[in-house]
């Protein structure tokens, strides 16, 4: 079985491929857009001297063009999307690149297709607090109030079913929460913003919905080879902390912040007059946090992964050892800063 992974240099995927190996996949092709770093390929080849393991380099964007990068694969991972840029940037690496590479899939008939999906996608705004957030939650119609992300990342899960219902490949879908690990953000905006030398503490008491990067990557991996066709997973940690209780850490482990809180319900508030001022002003202020954006992110919610653990998955490594190792990553980046 030959396993396609896109976006394999990136923060996720080059765990991705590493996982697959690691569960007995002996033929994985890794998808860049330019250039796999030597001495990647080396660690895996050399790690795992039985798995044949090729490049295919190609830029998504280019419709009519794939056909190379998915003849004779049994299953391609999906985690190559825009993370960040302009809107338009967003959707064109994360939506347009999608459709070019499902029509090419589907017109080489490949059996099988793994989506990573996000939790941007959940229509989280209406869940009441303490609700329980997973794959059994419906997703956005639309996502456009969710921000540039959430948009791009809602109509790319639109778009792949639309393509698994008039081709009938076999689809699974994994949402992750906050994917954190060294080489990853330190800080989620879940968690709050920075603004004028200060650090807005938004999340408060709800829970953050981490996974650590490399426990994210056997989730796909395991999915990938195991997961009934038309499966879904909401893909979190176990022993989650709040997102107080992160930054707290954060401040004593990597650097001392000055934060300033900003509870729940007085955020909800805020977001009516930022809104409200918007309108008056006619757009002068944007507004970034409207009230469906802080229900959608900030309320406290409740997570699972259940269905995960249902198909031979768990955390390989524990929330504690994941923040420890993060944490010594961000405190050693900051001192090279400096």
């Amino acid at each position: 079985m030959t396993v396609l992974v896109t976006g394999a240099g990136g923060f996720l995927g080059r765990r991705i491929v590493d996982s697959l190996l690691r569960q007995g996949v002996t033929s994985v092709r890794v998808h860049a857009r330019r250039a796999v770093p030597e001495e990647l390929l080396q660690g895996w080849r050399q790690a795992y001297p039985g798995a044949e393991v090729s490049v295919v380099l190609a830029n998504l964007l280019s419709r009519g063009k794939l056909a190379h990068v998915v003849e004779g694969v049994d299953c391609i991972v999906h985690a190559a999307a825009g993370m960040k840029g302009a809107a338009a940037d967003m959707f064109a690496n994360t939506v347009l690149t999608t459709r070019n590479l499902l029509e090419a899939a589907t017109a080489a008939h490949v059996r099988r297709i793994v989506l990573v999906s996000s939790f941007s996608v959940f229509d989280a705004a209406p869940l009441p607090k303490g609700s329980v957030l997973d794959e059994r939650t419906p997703i956005e119609k639309v996502g456009v109030e969710r921000g540039p992300y959430g948009y791009a990342k809602t109509r790319q899960e639109h778009l792949f079913n639309e393509f698994q219902r008039e081709s009938g490949f076999e689809s699974v879908i994994l949402r992750p929460g906050v994917i954190y690990g060294p080489g990853g953000g330190a800080m989620s905006s879940r968690v709050g913003i920075k603004a004028m030398g200060l650090f807005v503490s938004l999340g408060g008491s709800a829970t953050l919905p981490l996974t650590y990067v490399d426990n994210c990557a056997d989730a796909v991996a395991t999915a990938a080879l195991k997961a009934p066709a038309g499966s879904v997973f909401s893909l979190v940690d176990d022993d989650l902390p709040t997102c107080s209780a992160y930054l707290q850490a954060y401040r004593k482990q990597v650097e001392p912040l000055r934060c300033i809180p900003l509870p729940y319900p007085l955020f909800m508030l805020a977001s009516r007059m930022l809104v409200w001022y918007h309108r008056r002003s006619k757009g002068q202020l944007p507004a970034l946090f409207t009230p469906y954006v802080v229900a959608s992110m900030y309320k406290p919610l409740r997570y699972s992964n259940q269905a995960l653990r249902g198909i031979g998955w768990a955390p390989r490594v524990p929330t504690s050892e994941g923040l420890k190792r993060a944490f010594a990553h961000f405190r050693e980046e900051l001192q090279r800063k400096r």
